[in-house]
């Protein structure tokens, strides 16, 4: 087997759909936590940080913009360090996808404990940096793009393979589009799961997030172990 079609068999293995729900219900959550608990600040809808930050600096609330610039900068950093990683030929991707999700469940654990002792600015931008990993390294489900922690992206690639299927009558493209459905739905089952959850446990829902990354942990290494 070529260099290449190893990474192509390795990456295949790595972005089953049961990943996919269960980081897409984590990312639905972060943003119904930091929106709800800190401060009304998106962790992982960058975009509607841009809105709210733009829409502060059009009405002369200058006071309010650094706590939306914080988390798209912390964002971006988490994106640019995620690239930065998957362009390091030592490190494989289980291996890099692995400590992503250790470190997620280490810093969930720490906000879920200790993050009422901190500003709300740094939780956001704790929150985004790993968000921003997350969707960085899991951007697959069988093959096909998707984001974890948003869905306008998803929306469009859903809608593309239906309107293959329809056009063409290929099977696959229908699959594609159910997977992208409940992909979306797991985001929003996550965000009202957020919602419920904090309005009995505030900060400690977080704690939550946990049991759908332990899952998709235990769903990497079973997927390891078959390569």
């Amino acid at each position: 087997m070529s260099m290449n079609s190893q990474l192509v068999h390795e990456e295949k293995l790595h972005d089953t759909i049961v990943i996919g729900v269960c980081l897409s219900l984590v990312g639905g959550f972060l943003d119904a936590y930091s929106y709800l608990l800190k401060g009304k600040v998106f962790a992982n809808a960058q975009t509607g940080n841009l809105v709210l930050l733009f829409i502060s600096v059009a009405n002369r609330e200058l006071h309010k913009s650094l706590k939306y610039i914080i988390p798209i900068v912390t964002f971006a950093f988490g994106i640019f360090i995620s690239e930065f990683l998957k362009n390091t030929q030592y490190i494989k991707n289980y291996t890099r996808m692995t400590v992503v999700l250790l470190f997620e469940l280490a810093v969930l654990s720490a906000i879920g404990l200790i993050g009422t002792y901190f500003q709300h600015d740094f939780v956001n931008s704790v929150i985004s940096f790993i968000a921003a990993l997350q969707v960085a390294n899991f951007d697959k489900v069988d093959g096909n793009p998707i984001a974890t922690t948003m869905i306008t992206g998803n929306l469009k690639s859903s809608m593309i393979h239906l309107a293959k299927y329809c056009a063409i009558k290929d099977v696959q493209y229908l699959h594609s589009f159910f997977k992208y459905l409940l992909i979306i739905t797991s985001f929003g089952i996550g965000v009202a799961v957020g919602f419920i959850t904090i309005k009995y446990y505030a900060e400690k829902s977080i704690l939550l997030c946990e049991v759908f990354i332990v899952i998709a942990l235990l769903m990497l290494q079973r997927d390891e172990k078959l390569r």
